[in-house]
């Protein structure tokens, strides 16, 4: 008769046990991970209706489950920011990058949340982070580049528009705004030009035409003007600064009667610059 090797055999049934031990952890482990899962669910769900002290109970309850997940911390900071809880948001987007340093969409949020607070060196950093993660992330070039403009950083803002439409060649606000910041720094044929790409790209965009105007006007380009503004008072016939734009084009080309005429247009839609500049060209007959 064979002799039976007692340790070996208590080895294979406790080996059996562990195998048995580890099948039932994964099951839980897959359970809890449904259920953390189910409730994150529901948190974005919550902030679909706006209802966001729903969404932070459901973030919280995916956090018991599973703590280290940077995810249901994330939905905590925006749900917390919608109300205004800015300094428990802080924290929520300080935990999910403690989790996850390397997720893109935890410093763009909290980017979005410096930017609201008019923390616009914060927001630059935290888009700038971004970048440096994800070098084609077309929202974080254009968000800082929003950022730059509010700090009056117009070349930078150029420079991160730009970048964001190489990446994105039909982001109609990069090129809408890159041009804003081209009118600013007097580069009125560079807005001209990507004004008249963001018309292409938005065909209604009153702004553009708007703005558009007033670029072409700058450079004496007055019959060009007047066919803009009159596309803004076509979509907007309340528009008081185009007729009064209008006007002041129809004046400097000697249309006076067509200059009062818009003038008096502005003056009755209460802009308050229009009285003036009838009374000047009244003057000079």
């Amino acid at each position: 008769m064979k002799k039976i090797d007692k340790d070996k055999g208590l080895v294979i049934r406790n080996q059996g046990l562990v195998n048995f031990t580890k099948f039932q952890l994964g099951i839980t482990n897959k359970l809890l991970k449904k259920e953390a899962t189910d409730w994150l669910q529901k948190a974005k769900d919550h902030l679909k209706q706006k209802a966001y002290p729903e969404a932070i109970d459901a973030c919280n309850k995916a956090i018991e489950i599973t703590p280290n997940d940077a995810v249901p911390y994330r939905y905590s900071a925006i749900s917390r920011m919608l109300i205004g809880d800015y300094a428990d948001a802080l924290e929520d987007f300080e935990l999910a990058i403690q989790h996850d340093p390397n997720d893109v969409e935890n410093y763009l949020e909290r980017g979005f949340m410096h930017y609201d607070l008019k923390d616009f060196q914060a927001a630059i950093k935290d888009f700038t982070k971004a970048i440096e993660i994800d070098h084609q992330n077309v929202q974080a070039f254009f968000s800082r580049g929003y950022a730059y403009y509010d700090l009056k950083k117009f070349q930078n803002a150029i420079e991160d528009f730009s970048k964001a439409i190489d990446i994105d060649p039909n982001h109609v606000d990069a090129w809408y705004n890159r041009g804003f910041a081209k009118f600013d720094i007097e580069n009125y044929r560079g807005a001209i030009a990507d004004f008249t790409t963001s018309i292409k790209l938005r065909p209604n965009d009153i702004n553009a035409y708007a703005n558009r105007g007033e670029a072409r006007y700058h450079l004496a380009h007055l019959r060009g003007a007047i066919a803009d503004f009159t596309v803004v008072i076509q979509l907007d016939p309340s528009a008081a600064n185009a007729y009064y734009n209008r006007g002041v084009a129809q004046s400097d080309l000697l249309n006076e009667y067509l200059a009062i005429k818009d003038l008096e247009m502005a003056l009755s839609l209460d802009h308050p610059g229009a009285q003036e500049a009838i009374d000047k060209i009244k003057k000079l007959k």
